[in-house]
């Protein structure tokens, strides 16, 4: 599974500009002036009606739950940091049972190695 990690301000940005793109269309298909979505304003402004901000709330929802099911998550600096100091204790944990003369046999070393290259794996994949 490959995750996308976006900064939160290109996440809104990509989802913004989906769901604009969804809206484009759906009010392309508006038959009368009711039901329009996007108008644009004498100074040459583009408003959404009153439906049109529902509607554009409501595609918000739809490409987030898209970006999510494809692993295009955005992540907080909080987050980071915390996900950050969770390998890097992960990684410590695990070299230091390495590093002891604890014995093991060959399935338990073998789940230690396989955490141990997963935590650095992922610390790769968030640095």
């Amino acid at each position: 599974m490959t995750i996308i990690k976006l900064e939160p301000e290109q996440y809104v940005e990509l989802y913004a500009e989906l769901a604009e793109l969804m809206m484009t269309y759906l009010n392309a298909a508006a038959l009368t002036p009711e039901e329009l979505l996007i108008y644009q304003e004498e100074n040459g402004d583009i408003r959404y009606t009153e439906l049109g901000q529902q509607q554009f709330e409501e595609c918000v929802s739809d490409v987030e739950a898209v970006l999510a099911a494809n692993n295009i998550i955005k992540v907080s600096d909080v987050e980071y940091n915390v996900l950050q100091v969770a390998l890097d204790h992960m990684i410590e944990h695990q070299e230091g049972i390495q590093s002891d003369d604890v014995p093991c046999d060959d399935a338990e070393w073998n789940d230690i190695c396989e955490r141990l290259e997963a935590a650095k794996r992922l610390k790769a994949l968030f640095s």
